[in-house]
């Protein structure tokens, strides 16, 4: 997919409506750390970043309704989604694509209303789908070769903070926020 001017990004940008995207590798930096706990039973651990997280609330506030699909199940993610308000939590889904059309048809809007954020091989089928589709820097070729935007923080590094800021910012609902911290 050819990459777009900035021009078309922020037209794009302004008719989003819904923002989805991957867990391991966009909101995460896809490192999973396994221990075995006390009762024998093994434990996943990943990490967030802080002003991903923000700007995943930021959005919800803004009225951008937000998810999340993602191949692995994590009951600990989930919990963090719901405390970030995200709005679609699809988890241990393999099929993101039919996720994708599940979603737009209980948001209420067509694809060309949504923006998906991926970095691995099944996020393709989705990012061809979306009207905004962005690959994190360090995502795999292919994916950033079915991308119209590439972004220049890592995935689990401030790539969806990036991606949020620029959707307030041209949606006009940065200075918003700007206005709880910088009255």
């Amino acid at each position: 997919m050819p990459k777009l001017s900035l021009e078309n990004l922020k037209k794009r940008a302004k008719n989003v409506k819904v923002a989805l995207m991957d867990i391991d590798g966009v909101l995460t930096n896809g490192v999973i750390f396994h221990f075995v706990d006390s009762r024998g039973k093994l434990v996943e651990f990943k990490g967030v970043n802080s002003q991903d997280s923000i700007a995943l609330a930021w959005l919800a506030d803004a009225g951008i309704k937000t998810g999340f699909i993602s191949g692995r199940q994590s009951q600990g993610m989930d919990e963090r989604l719901k405390l970030l308000k995200a709005r679609y939590i699809y988890q241990g889904r393999l099929d993101k694509i039919a996720v994708f059309e599940e979603i737009c048809r209980d948001a209420g809007v067509n694809a060309a209303q949504t923006l998906y954020i991926g970095d691995d091989l099944p996020d393709i089928p989705v990012l061809r789908a979306a009207g905004l589709a962005v690959a994190v820097s360090n995502a795999r070729p292919e994916v950033k070769a079915a991308a119209h935007h590439v972004t220049s923080r890592c995935g689990g590094q401030g790539a969806v903070r990036e991606v949020g800021e620029f959707l307030l910012r041209e949606q006009g609902l940065w200075q918003n926020i700007m206005s709880r911290f910088a009255p």
